[in-house]
């Protein structure tokens, strides 16, 4: 924060400051900041008076990223034409400076909140979108993959997508199925509930997936790395049946790929409702289902560029 004192003269330099750390969030910035916005405000030259009209504009900045994080404006006053813009309030004369959430501080404390919360996205502020699918309804074991690719087309576009709060979400499912092993299928899919994917993190809807390293779009390279694994769990027949979910990105940090792994290893060590010992390895049946969404940064205040997706494998090249 670079707040002032009372009596102090707001310079062009300090309110340079303030500009300057809006752009950082708002417009282009660099590394996990910036949205990559056009900006209302501008720098103002050295020597130059810092007009009201400066102040509406970067207050304008400061609303949009507010009102993208949190669904709600600042709370910081449009100074007018003519007033005086004091360290803590403004007014029409320097006895009198009466409008409090109009002083230059004000705009320092707005600017300092939409920094703090500049991965946040208020749940109208987004749009989620399908971004592709696959799914199979033949018979299988062994292991079936969905990798896609999105192509941000630079990285640029990548960092704007993840640094304003939009995230990629995958599910699954399995339905129209019969038998205890498709059932428990079934039940592993929809116990996952939704996989999401964010700047620096994993987490999911559902209940009893782990996250090793916690990884999200700021931890990637350019080989796979697990984000996301969640088996049948407990000591029974199908145990050693899991989902993984692996991400990486390109050299150009421009596309990011998805492997879906549903793996089935069990290997017929018992039949259902016999005693242990050699035993027949079922295949799974009904329509088994990938789902990839994108809750995207979009409206008035924040919009930024949908990926485009492309299909490397799909559900029915598996075994």
């Amino acid at each position: 924060m670079a707040t002032v004192n009372s009596g102090d003269t707001i310079t062009a330099a300090q309110y340079n400051d303030l500009q300057s750390r809006v752009s950082n969030i708002m417009g282009t910035g660099s590394g996990n900041s910036g949205y990559g916005q056009a900006l209302t405000s501008a720098q103002v030259s050295t020597g130059n008076t810092v007009t009201a009209t400066h102040m509406d504009n970067l207050r304008i900045d400061i609303n949009k990223a507010h009102n993208h994080q949190s669904g709600t404006s600042s709370g910081i006053g449009n100074i007018a034409v003519g007033q005086i813009i004091g360290a803590d309030a403004s007014g029409t004369s320097l006895g009198s400076l009466t409008q409090t959430t109009e002083g230059y501080n004000d705009y320092d404390a707005a600017v300092t909140a939409i920094t703090t919360n500049k991965f946040l996205i208020d749940s109208g502020e987004g749009t989620l979108e399908s971004v592709t699918s696959s799914s199979r309804n033949t018979n299988w074991q062994v292991e079936l993959q969905h990798v896609f690719t999105l192509d941000f087309s630079n990285a640029n576009n990548a960092r704007f997508f993840f640094n304003s709060g939009s995230d990629i979400r995958i599910s699954l499912a399995l339905t129209g199925q019969s038998g205890s092993k498709s059932n428990t299928w079934s039940t592993l899919l929809s116990d996952i509930g939704t996989v999401i994917f964010n700047y620096t993190s994993t987490t999911q809807s559902g209940s009893g997936g782990s996250f090793p390293g916690t990884r999200g779009w700021y931890d990637m390279t350019t080989s796979y790395q697990n984000i996301f694994t969640q088996d049948v769990g407990g000591t029974g027949v199908y145990e050693e049946n899991n989902v993984e979910i692996s991400a990486r990105r390109n050299s150009a940090s421009s596309t990011l790929q998805f492997r879906i792994r549903i793996i089935d290893d069990d290997t017929g060590d018992q039949r259902p409702g016999y005693l242990p010992g050699p035993g027949e390895d079922e295949t799974v049946n009904g329509t088994i289902s990938t789902t990839i969404q994108r809750f995207r940064a979009t409206g008035t205040n924040v919009e930024v560029t949908a990926p485009s997706a492309t299909n490397n494998t799909l559900l029915t090249a598996g075994s």
